[in-house]
This record gives structure tokens, C-alpha cells and sequence, in this order.
């Protein structure tokens, strides 16, 4: 079909009925793109905040992904809130499939966009404590935020943790417990384990709830006397996925040490 027919009819229909036409074009350019209605996301703790375009009149905010809907907001201003981490049970509505997402409704329309953004944690600054336990920042590296499921020490150590990289470790295990706990400033709320949650850009000190350089029988000292041995240590996120490093450590003696702090 020749386009150029097809709009000039469309003109001299307007001409003849111009109070439809009117109403339909008006119809028609209300679908808007996504930029025309959201401006920023960002990810701070365990929320999601959404910013919106000043001038759009949103309805409602969904957040979801292709399986569910998580959590809806109505009567808002330009900004909605969005709980996305809950470290009492380590659960997170983030994953790596299928990615989250927010969609708003506009008039009669919905629009949406993904906010889906990786995450990665990456240990830093680790130290081996007089019994045995280990310390450590974790610092997210990514832009949403960082839940820690678990933390293992495995590799060389006296006192191995189970290494969450194979098939036996399994996340979905009710016992699986995190193996560490906040330090310093990064202290748990009471009724959550917000120590748990890293936003992203920042660090946070931990310290293993278990002793991994623990030596338990003296008689095998010397077994780790006089060698620079190397851990593993993993984080799992309760997003999904693990990031692991390797570091070199030796035995004094009389305690344990890491060769290389850095």
C-alpha cells in the first residue's frame, strides 16, 4: 500500500470528522517510551529506589521479572521504594535470571524498564586472629546490592569450610548458614541480619563465626610449619553465583598469618 495515499486519507478524514481524529491521534501518541518516564535507579542497603520524571503521572509501580510480581506501590509521588533483600532468611529478589525489572503505569498504559544490575563481591584485607578465625572486608563491586549467603574457607587450611563452587554445596539447603557475622561498624540489626548486605560501591568487615586455622591436635604443627600454603575463600551471593580468591598464608610456629595481606 502507498504510505503517502494511506496519510493523505487519514488527513481528509480529520477534516471531515475532526473531534474523532483528534481523539484517536491523542490515543495514539499516549504510549510513552520508557526515558519519558523513568529517570534513575539506584540500589542503597536492602531497598531498590526508583526515581520518576517530574511531569509523568504514575499510577502505580510494579517490581517484577517474566515469573512474578513482587511488590506493587500506588499513590506515589515521583519516587517508589522497593524492598529487594531480606537478610533474616537470605533471600533477595534479585537473580541472574529472569532479570527484575519495574514497570508503571501511565494513563492506561504500562511502561517498564529493567533494573537488573549484576553483583560481585570481592574479599579484601584479610587477617588470621590468635584462634583461628579469619576477618576480612567485602567490598561490592557491583551496582545493586550485595546479599552474603555464605562465605567459605577451603584449599590448605586446618579447619576447611565446604567449598560452595562444587555440586555438594547447595544453596537452597535450609542449614546453609552465612559463617560470618559484621565487625566493627557493621554490627546486625536485632531482628535482621542486616550485616549481611553490602551497597554497592562500599565495604564491610566480617569475621568468620568458625575458626578454618585452627589447628586442633598439636601433634600436626609441624605439618604446616616452614611453607606458604594456600585458602580459597568464596563468597556465595543469595543472588546466585559465587566469586572465589586465593590467598597464601604460613604457620609461625604459634599461629597462622597471611603472606600477603593484599
Amino acid at each position: 500500500m502507498d504510505r503517502r495515499l494511506f496519510l493523505q486519507g487519514v488527513a481528509s478524514g480529520c477534516a471531515l470528522v475532526t473531534a474523532g481524529c483528534a481523539q484517536l491521534l491523542s490515543t495514539t501518541n499516549s504510549r510513552s517510551e520508557p526515558e519519558e518516564v523513568f529517570k534513575d535507579y539506584t540500589y542503597e542497603g536492602t531497598e531498590l529506589i526508583v526515581e520518576f520524571q517530574n511531569e509523568v503521572d504514575i499510577q502505580k509501580a510494579v517490581l517484577f521479572d517474566r515469573e512474578k510480581e513482587y511488590e506493587i506501590v500506588e499513590n506515589l509521588s515521583n519516587i517508589a521504594s522497593f524492598p529487594i533483600a531480606f537478610p533474616d532468611r537470605l533471600e533477595t529478589h534479585l537473580s541472574r535470571r529472569p532479570p527484575l525489572r519495574v514497570k508503571a503505569k501511565v494513563e492506561d498504559n504500562w511502561v517498564e524498564q529493567s533494573v537488573w544490575e549484576p553483583v560481585h563481591g570481592a574479599v579484601r584485607d584479610i587477617s588470621i586472629l590468635s584462634d583461628g578465625a579469619a576477618q576480612f572486608t567485602i567490598k561490592n563491586l557491583g551496582d545493586a546490592s550485595l546479599l552474603v549467603q555464605f562465605v567459605g574457607m577451603y584449599g590448605d587450611v586446618p579447619n576447611p569450610t565446604i567449598n560452595p563452587q562444587r555440586d555438594a554445596f547447595d544453596p537452597e539447603h535450609p542449614d546453609i548458614d552465612p559463617n560470618v557475622v559484621g565487625i566493627r561498624g557493621n554490627r546486625a540489626e536485632p531482628t535482621s541480619r542486616t550485616d549481611l548486605v553490602v551497597s554497592p560501591g562500599e565495604s564491610a568487615p566480617f569475621e568468620t563465626i568458625n575458626a578454618p586455622f585452627a589447628i586442633s591436635d598439636d601433634s600436626n604443627a609441624d605439618k604446616w610449619d616452614g611453607s606458604d600454603q594456600n585458602a580459597q575463600i568464596a563468597i556465595a551471593h543469595a543472588s546466585g553465583g559465587t566469586a572465589a580468591y586465593t590467598v597464601s598464608f604460613r604457620f609461625d610456629g604459634e599461629q597462622f598469618e597471611i603472606a600477603d595481606p593484599h
